[in-house]
């Protein structure tokens, strides 16, 4: 049964209709899963980029494209795309495609959303960050959507993969926040709850064009620590555990059960910036320097991490368009870190306030701790502190940091495998921006509208080597997770944006 075509903003909860999709919950297969946070946006796919949210919102929504676990782009609501070498590109979409309330997916309906995420009091929204080389979008027949941008954008249909569809005319019918709560896409599980039993609960949605697989109904409990993630997948209680560290690995295996470790083309850093604070010391070039001969990546990466996950030299991984594999990693260097401390007026010692956010990656609170105390080792005292998804979010996208100083953030060049994504972030080009270097973001924009690929990749190859003298990040390791799961599943598959549900399957 499919649920109404439309909902009325008065109706008694967005959610009763969408149990009519799925099975009774007492005889349904149900994939349980323990995940680590609740998307700060709910179900506003405008609103969230990231893995935390990314595998839920997946669930829910399709984009125009997607990345898959190998990192190469894939047909998702559009089957193909061409470019005219400049600023026109063309999508021809998927036909037959029904969003969840039974609305039929349209090219006037893609270009509305597209075109909605161009208009200035839009652009708070982090995707409308990703769209901004957009100028219009506009449907030329029934299956085609054009769009135009303002300049040339190789990653254009890159970025189409975080651009998530919503049915654009009930959006405008009961707003953003209405429809947060209870999200309409084309994916392949529907919203039930955000909170059953402790769970977001989903059941399936038969009429994808991502076939929903063998489970009707997933259950997303959003458990805080790796150790209870690790315990309920022992005990039975969920069957996928995410956010694990290294030393669950030995345990859950001992169980029977499986361990999956994803490399997830990102790099994990604690980010040094220069743009917050008038008076900080990280402002000077050798203060961040100081800091990278600091901190032993080899024993984070050999005592901590167990080896699991390799050093980062720089802020991309070797996968990612744009690495520089001439460039050497900071060595562990005390003395050379303290003769640059010195030099830059520091002698004595300075004091920095650290935000992490913690239980996101593999043994990320040990990881950050090792910091703070190499740091101490050449008189830097760190006041670690740890904050939550949603205050970080919060943080990242206005700029408002309060006192902090330094904070834990992602390279995350994953969602399209190029440093370009990424290097933005780390410059004056990004909306309030923590790090910016004048030369740096002009070659940026030159990368970032090269549309010959040996050109643009030579271009970020040499942002990269300029970037690690600039050191706006302590680049730790080559960020990726370990996923625990039973024996009664397979088929675990990882997108850059999140866990691929519908793939997987019963083993037995």
């Amino acid at each position: 049964m499919i649920i109404p075509k439309r909902l009325s903003s008065t109706a008694n909860g967005f959610a009763l209709s969408l149990v009519l999709l799925c099975a009774d919950p007492t005889s349904a297969e149900t994939l349980n899963v323990g995940g680590t946070e609740l998307p700060a946006s709910l179900g506003n796919p405008y609103a969230a980029i990231g893995v935390t949210p990314g595998s839920i919102l997946g669930s829910i929504y399709d984009g125009l494209t997607q990345i898959d676990s190998d990192g190469s782009l894939k047909p998702a609501l559009a089957v193909s795309w061409v470019n005219d070498g400049d600023r026109r590109w063309k999508f021809k979409l998927r036909p037959g495609v029904q969003f969840q309330n039974g609305a039929s997916l349209t090219s006037e309906n893609v270009a509305a959303n597209i075109n909605f995420l161009t208009l200035p009091e839009n652009a708070g929204y982090p995707i409308a960050t990703e769209m901004s080389a957009i100028e219009f979008a506009r449907a030329i027949d029934e299956q085609t959507v054009e769009v135009i941008t303002k300049f040339p954008d190789p990653m254009l249909a890159k970025r189409f993969s975080l651009l998530r569809i919503v049915d654009f005319e009930l959006w405008s019918e009961i707003g953003p926040d209405a429809y947060a709560r209870a999200p309409i896409g084309t994916g392949p599980f529907v919203l039930d709850s955000w909170n059953q039993g402790g769970a977001i609960a989903f059941a399936a949605f038969k009429h994808s064009w991502r076939d929903p697989g063998d489970f009707s109904r997933l259950r997303i409990f959003t458990l805080k620590d790796s150790i209870a993630r690790t315990q309920s997948l022992i005990a039975g209680q969920i069957d996928l555990a995410l956010g694990l560290t290294p030393e669950d690995a030995p345990l859950i295996e001992s169980q029977g059960m499986n361990v999956k470790v994803h490399y997830g083309n990102q790099v994990m850093a604690i980010g040094l910036p220069n743009a917050l604070k008038g008076e900080s010391p990280l402002n000077d070039q050798r203060v961040r320097q100081a800091i990278n001969y600091a901190v032993n990546r080899t024993a984070i990466v050999d005592y901590i991490l167990g080896g699991m996950f390799p050093l980062a030299t720089q802020g991309a991984t070797p996968a990612n368009v744009g690495h520089n594999p001439s460039i050497m990693p900071y060595t562990y260097d005390v003395e050379r870190a303290k003769a640059l401390l010195s030099e830059a007026g520091y002698a004595d010692g300075i004091e920095l306030v650290i935000e992490v956010l913690v239980g996101m990656g593999p043994s990320d609170s040990l990881i950050y701790q090792q910091v703070a105390q190499d740091l101490s080792q050449v008189g830097i005292t760190v006041d670690l502190r740890t904050t939550t998804y949603p205050e970080r979010t919060r943080k990242y996208f206005s700029g408002d940091w309060g006192n902090v100083d330094g904070f834990s953030i992602l390279w995350n060049n994953a969602p399209y495998n190029d440093t370009g994504r990424a290097l933005k972030d780390f410059s004056c080009l990004k909306a309030n921006p923590f790090f910016c270097d004048d030369a740096v973001s002009e070659q940026i924009v030159a990368s970032n509208q090269e549309m010959d690929p040996e050109k643009r990749a030579r271009i970020l190859r040499g942002i990269m080597a300029d970037m690690q003298t600039l050191a706006p990040t302590i680049n730790l390791i080559e960020y990726g997770s370990v996923i625990g799961y039973a024996e009664r599943i397979k088929n675990v598959k990882i997108r850059p944006v999140g866990i691929a549900y519908e793939g997987i399957r019963l083993a037995y």
